[in-house]
Order: structure tokens, then C-alpha cells, then sequence
């Protein structure tokens, strides 16, 4: 899988631009603040539908526009794919796979596979649960299409509950409606649950190898949930949930919140026994977030059969050479797109200069 072209009109600086790619590493090089990154996004957004930078897509627009347009042409088995996305102001989003439009999101993740490296990636290790949370929900439904669709409906369901929670002030007709909702929070939800214990467990044994190769430190990754210990029975997390959510319904309803789910879940990420929040410098967070995305490539590759998309936005600055050599030598056979401000810093197989929005391949 590779990208071969990118098609792209008024995303952020990025004015009116067609490129052609290299099936091995294209650096992307240039000065700070020239659109490097942006052109990273836009082959993200191809794959997920949304921006690794939380870009909301009215902030997308270049200034002198009204609209965005990205379309990528995909080598997959062979065979073209062809996905496009543009977004007009005040208009909904609209996304087309193969020139057929799509509905919902979970029809286009997974179509590509990208994984991404970026400075932000820190956030992983030291911000909030929901940080975490969003981290392994992408990087599982890279893989399980029907994860993605089942987390849909989960916060669907989840908003609803709390909607109901915050109108019903104890009026008894509506109580059978939150019994209606608990059930089906329990079914999606233990999906998630599960889907996310599984997930952990196998990313847990690939990141304490990559860490240890590099710095011969220990990590571990523990699943935090406040419904089940860990079990793998599907049944048993569907009965812990229904019991929780009866359990705690007084509560909720004082609150209009659901206190109890998938929603509230965390991944601890603890370094030489201790707490990586609290306890690991800056540089050791870098290379546990750096860890945690060798290791989503290799689960990809794993389970697709198929290597990843590399993107790799500003990330070589922040190694120093044996990282550089150890991530290179890791990812060797995907494409990989790496935004560098040097030329011959690193080598590739073809080299793009962006200068004010503009994309010159060498």
C-alpha cells in the first residue's frame, strides 16, 4: 500500500498543488511554518477523515477560499483507490471512496492505513485519560472496522442517556427508557472494553521490546477500567456494565452524567515501576510515545498483512542519532513521508521543498 499522488485546493497554505510520491522515504523539507506538516495532514485526514492535529475543518480553509479539497490516488494490492474529501464553509464534509460517497466514517477508516509520528505525541504520556483514550480508539479501528462502528453507537446511546439523565428528575415514565439505554450501553460497550483489553495486551508486549532495545528500560502499559477486572468473557463485561449502570442510576441522575463505561477509561504507562506522568523526564515520555508508535505500526502490519503509511512530522530534530538510525532501520519496506527543515540530514528516496504553501519536487 502507497500513496502514488495528492491532489490538493486551499487546504490551510496549501493553494493549488498536484505531487507525485515515491514508493519509499520522501523527505519534505523547508523552513518552519512553510506547510510541511500540513501536507501530512491532508494524507491523514485521507485515512481517518479527521486531522492529527484536531484541526476543526473551518480552520482548514486558506484564508482567500471558502472551501478545501484533497483527493489521494492510493496503490492498494496493485489495484488504484481513489478517496476524496472536501469541506465547504457552513456545508457538511463530504467524503467519497472510489467516487461513492460515504455515509459514515467507519466506511472509510481502515480503506488506508497510516500511522503518524508528531511532537504531540507526548500528549499521549503526560495529558488527560481522554488523550489516551482517542489514541487507542484510532489505532484500533485501523484495524477493526467493527470497533469503530461500535463506538459510534456506543456515544451515541452514551449522549442520549445523559440527555435523558439531565430532563427526567426522577419521573418514573422515563425510567424505562434508561433501562432500554443501559442494555444497550452494556452491548457496545463491552465490545469496546474488550476490543480494548486485547489491544493493550498484545501493544504492551511490543513496547517493552522496542524500549528496551533503545534505552534497556522497562515499561508496562495497564489497562484502567471501573466496570470488570480483567476478563475476557464478552458476557461477563456486558453484566459487569448493565450491573454498574443500575448500581450507580441514583447518582446519575442527581448528576445527569454516566458514571460508570468505557468513557472513563484510562491506559496507565508505567517506566521502571513508576508512573510515567509523574516520574519520567521529558526525554524518556518522548521515547515511551515513540515506542507506543513503532509499536501500532507493527500491530497494523500484524494483522493487515500490509505496511502502514509512515508519516513522520518533525520528529527527527527531537532524536539523537542512534534513535534516528533505529527508527529508520525499523520502518524500512513502508512508504514514509519524514518533514525535516535539512535537506541532507536524512535520506530519501525523493525530496519535496516546501516554501510559502508551495510544493517543488526535486
Amino acid at each position: 500500500m502507497y500513496l502514488k499522488e495528492l491532489i490538493i485546493d486551499n487546504f490551510k497554505n496549501l493553494r493549488h498543488q498536484k505531487v507525485k510520491f515515491s514508493k519509499g522515504i520522501n523527505v519534505i523539507y523547508g523552513k518552519n511554518a512553510q506547510g510541511k506538516s500540513n501536507l501530512l495532514e491532508c494524507i491523514r485526514i485521507l485515512s481517518i477523515g479527521k486531522s492529527f492535529r484536531n484541526s476543526k475543518n473551518k480552520d482548514m480553509i486558506n484564508f482567500n477560499s471558502d472551501y478545501y479539497y484533497i483527493k489521494g490516488i492510493f496503490d492498494v494490492d496493485t489495484e488504484d483507490m481513489v478517496i476524496e474529501m472536501g469541506y465547504k464553509m457552513n456545508q457538511n464534509k463530504i467524503i467519497k471512496l472510489n467516487n461513492n460517497k460515504v455515509k459514515n466514517i467507519s466506511e472509510l477508516v481502515g480503506s488506508t492505513l497510516t500511522t503518524v509520528f508528531s511532537p504531540e505525541d507526548l500528549n499521549i504520556i503526560k495529558n488527560s485519560p481522554s488523550i489516551r483514550r482517542r489514541y487507542i480508539d484510532t489505532s484500533i479501528s485501523m484495524i477493526k472496522r467493527n470497533y469503530l462502528f461500535d463506538l459510534l453507537q456506543y456515544n451515541k446511546v452514551l449522549n442520549n442517556r445523559n440527555k435523558v439523565l439531565k430532563d427526567i428528575k426522577f419521573k418514573n415514565n422515563n425510567l424505562k427508557l434508561l433501562d432500554i439505554m443501559d442494555e444497550q450501553l452494556s452491548i457496545y460497550g463491552s465490545k469496546i472494553i474488550l476490543y480494548r483489553m486485547q489491544y493493550i495486551k498484545n501493544l504492551n508486549i511490543i513496547v517493552k521490546k522496542i524500549l528496551h532495545d533503545i534505552s534497556k528500560e522497562d515499561v508496562d502499559l495497564k489497562y484502567s477500567n471501573n466496570v470488570i477486572e480483567a476478563t475476557e468473557e464478552l458476557n461477563d463485561i456486558k453484566k459487569a456494565i448493565n450491573n454498574k449502570l443500575k448500581f450507580s442510576r441514583e447518582i446519575d441522575l442527581k448528576y445527569g452524567d454516566t458514571k460508570y463505561g468505557p468513557q472513563r477509561d484510562d491506559i496507565k504507562i508505567y517506566i521502571n515501576g513508576h508512573d510515567s506522568r509523574i516520574y519520567a523526564s521529558q526525554g524518556q515520555q518522548r521515547t515511551i510515545a515513540l515506542c507506543l508508535k513503532l509499536a501500532e505500526q507493527e500491530i497494523i502490519k500484524m494483522e493487515t498483512h500490509e505496511n502502514p503509511i509512515l508519516l513522520l512530522d518533525d520528529v527527527m530534530s527531537e532524536l539523537d542519532s542512534s534513535r534516528r538510525s533505529y527508527i529508520l532501520n525499523r520502518i524500512n519496506g513502508s512508504q514514509t513521508f519524514i518533514t525535516h527543515t535539512e535537506k541532507d540530514d536524512i535520506k530519501g528516496d525523493k525530496y519535496f521543498l516546501i516554501s510559502d504553501g508551495s510544493i517543488i519536487s526535486e
